[in-house]
């Protein structure tokens, strides 16, 4: 790593994924002579969508058009071919994982950058400093600005079960299943898979395993929200059949959900008669009543045998939001549980063996392979420094100091007290118990998946685990920090639904705007630690600033 020296970007993306691509692309396009730099974990392009992440018959819930972009054609379009055409593909750095992120207050971000999956290529950022620890190469980055592109379902939830260090069959995650699926599903040896979760992702990873004549055992927490709501692709109301794709962005629908930002869409009157009087709120509850009990029907949870029957979701479809998926496989699911090739288990997994999963009760099931279907962190898997920044920042954080804790009580407090009023409702729902908020501690970041003791999916040893809840994602309009005066680190792609590409393209909008101060100011929270120096404006960059710019410029071309 000689080559390696003077690395200062203007703009430095983390995440290749369509967020990140967009926001450089839309960047370059209204600022084009500023150096920018995309960090990617991954080997290829395109984040979740990249062809690595995607395990055989996976498909998406969305129509083609919530994928098409602005400026792009949709039949022409891959992650790949997207960044050739703006010229983006130069800007990428492969396998590079950003660790630390320091804020130099005032003067952006000190970035800690080391190998991730297996990948080699730090050593083609120019950087300003480079240490050897652990037999890993770590190289520092500096930027202006930070956009963090790397989502919500980037990193799944490490496997936190007492005793998986022993297990000594296959033991994956939903996100490292997606790359070793073909491996997993084509080994003679494993004719018997366990599935631990109740999601979208869970039903897939049952339907890859029994489609392929694999017997499955599905374990469903009995402690955890239950199993979702799977549609077919038309369901119906009364009398009436709908195609439930596009039925998520019809104007009906968007009133009947609760939504602080409803206004905007010239019926503000419609939804507060709906959500603000007894009458609307019946006519709401009734409508979502009548949608899940429809799907219930078509799919027969209640009629077509016991196994089926225990798929049964906990809730009303009303509070499943993005959650409810659409039974897009090729045969029937059901099927499988019906002819006894998969087996429904509602019971927590209480610990591991050799080659057992151990359910509540102490009943043992022996299994070739584990598939944990768990969820995803939320958080970003950046450690940002210096900690008493995160409450600044609006990240999910255990260092919250006790100051910060108190002044965000009192601001959910107010919060809480502006949604519940227009929308009552939503004081009634199921809530988020204080596990749901604990993202247990990995092994190891880098991914991959082996058995026993060197599985970098398992977490720490639970009695060993730190287990105080992370706060949620506080981000102003979702997007930046609400105490950063200057207007440094944006995070647009923190938020699920189902424009994707649309919203991504507004993102990178605003985001661009906020980040070059184009925006009206808006009231900074005090959260403590805060340091008011002013942001730095275009035009006052230091002497080494430029300098340094204008040699990554040079060495880089168009970089």
């Amino acid at each position: 790593m000689s080559d390696l020296e003077d690395s200062y970007f203007d703009i430095v993306i983390v995440g290749a994924g369509a967020q990140g691509l967009i926001a450089a692309k839309t960047y370059l396009q209204l600022s084009s002579n500023n150096p920018v730099l995309i960090l990617n974990s991954n080997k290829t392009i395109g984040g979740v969508w990249a062809k690595k992440n995607c395990c055989p018959g996976l498909k998406t819930n969305n129509q083609l058009s919530t994928f098409e972009f602005t400026d792009f054609n949709i039949l022409e379009v891959c992650p790949g071919m997207y960044a050739e055409t703006f010229d983006l593909s130069k800007r990428v750095r492969f396998g590079c994982k950003v660790t630390t992120a320091e804020h130099l207050l005032g003067r952006g971000w000190k970035l800690t950058v080391t190998p991730a999956n297996g990948g080699h290529d730090v050593a083609k950022i120019d950087a300003v400093d480079t240490v050897e620890k652990d037999n890993e190469s770590s190289t520092t980055v500096f930027a202006r600005k930070l956009i963090v592109a790397s989502g919500l379902t980037s990193a799944p939830m490490p496997v936190s079960i007492p005793s998986a260090a022993t297990f000594t069959p296959p033991l994956l995650t939903f996100g490292d299943f997606r790359h070793d699926a073909t491996q997993i599903l084509e080994d003679p040896n494993i004719k018997h898979g366990a599935v631990y979760g109740g999601a979208k992702s869970a039903h897939d990873a049952v339907y890859a395993f029994a489609s392929r004549k694999k017997k499955v055992t599905w374990i469903i927490r009995a402690s955890g929200h239950g199993p979702i709501y799977m549609s077919p692709s038309h369901t119906y109301m009364g009398p009436l059949k709908v195609w439930v794709e596009p039925l998520v962005f019809t104007r009906l629908l968007t009133w009947m959900s609760p939504c602080i930002w409803g206004d905007s869409d010239g019926f503000g009157s419609v939804r507060r008669w709906l959500h603000g009087t007894r009458v609307g709120r019946w006519v709401v509850k009734h409508y979502w009543k009548k949608m899940g009990a429809g799907i219930i029907t078509q799919t027969g949870l209640k009629t077509k045998g016991p196994e089926i029957k225990k798929l049964l979701p906990k809730e009303e479809a009303f509070w499943y939001g993005t959650g409810t998926s659409i039974l897009n496989y090729d045969t029937d699911i059901y099927h499988f549980l019906q002819n006894g090739t998969v087996k429904v288990v509602i019971k927590d997994i209480e610990s591991l063996e050799a080659k057992r999963v151990v359910l509540t009760g102490g009943e043992g099931v022996g299994v070739d392979a584990l598939i944990c279907s768990t969820g995803w962190r939320w958080d970003s898997g950046i450690d940002f420094l210096p900690k008493n920044e995160d409450a600044n920042l609006g990240i999910p954080s255990t260092r919250y100091n006790d100051d910060q804790k108190q002044k965000w009580q009192e601001l959910d407090s107010q919060a809480d007290k502006e949604i519940l009023s227009p929308f009552p409702m939503l004081a009634t729902g199921p809530g988020i118990r204080e596990d749901d908020r604990v993202i247990p501690e990995p092994k190891s970041t880098s991914v991959a998946a082996t058995a026993a003791a060197d599985n970098p999916n398992l977490s720490a040893e639970p009695e060993k685990q730190r287990h105080e809840p992370y706060t949620p994602w506080r981000l102003f309009r979702g997007i930046a920090p609400p105490a950063n005066p200057h207007r440094d680190l944006v995070f647009p792609g923190m938020m699920l639904t189902h424009q994707t590409i649309l919203r991504y393209e507004i993102a990178a909008l605003w985001a661009y705007a906020y980040l070059n101060t184009a925006l009206s100011p808006f009231p900074q929270l005090a959260l403590g630690n805060n340091h008011n120096e002013p942001p730095l404006r275009e035009n006052e960059s230091t002497e080494e600033e430029k300098l340094q710019a204008s040699l990554v410029a040079v060495r880089h071309g168009a970089l």
